[in-house]
């Protein structure tokens, strides 16, 4: 069992620094704090991706997937909000100026984001069933779902 866990974390471990390298390829006209933010953006989506395979039963349960990438986004939504300064909307930004503009309800959902992520990682933590932590999951992946059609350019 621990062999299979040192695996599992060396196999996350790879698999995080691949979709850096990735990361890095799909940014590269970004710079500054708007790289940043689409970094930790893209940190995030891969995490929630992750565990959507979970729930829609491409990969076999498994809490540590919902306790790592929950980690994840907990971890980037910790300091999001400091990777919008004002007018940080230059070169290949996805960012709409409605950040700017409804500040307020754009902290409320990050807000919101990490207490859903945080509370994930808790039920996970607790030995949660998958059903409990698929019903976390969507209302996690809600906030992402809220800042996105506000607040992020359509691709």
């Amino acid at each position: 069992m621990i062999n299979i866990a040192k695996n599992v974390g060396t196999m996350m471990i790879a698999l995080g620094m691949l979709f850096s390298a990735l990361n890095a390829n799909a940014h590269t006209g970004a710079t500054g704090v708007v790289k940043q933010r689409m970094d930790a953006m893209s940190g995030m989506a891969d995490a929630m991706k992750s565990m959507a395979s979970v729930v829609k039963g491409k990969k076999a349960f498994d809490p540590a997937v919902f306790i790592d990438n929950g980690e994840v986004i907990l971890w980037h939504s910790e300091t999001l909000t400091t990777l919008f300064p004002e007018k940080s909307i230059q070169g290949d930004s996805e960012a709409l100026p409605a950040i700017w503009q409804n500040w307020d309800d754009f902290v409320k959902i990050n807000e919101r984001t990490k207490s859903d992520a945080k509370k994930l990682v808790e039920m996970a933590q607790q030995g949660s069933k998958l059903r409990p932590l698929t019903k976390q999951f969507v209302k996690l992946s809600g906030g992402c779902k809220a800042c996105h059609k506000g607040y992020r350019k359509k691709k």
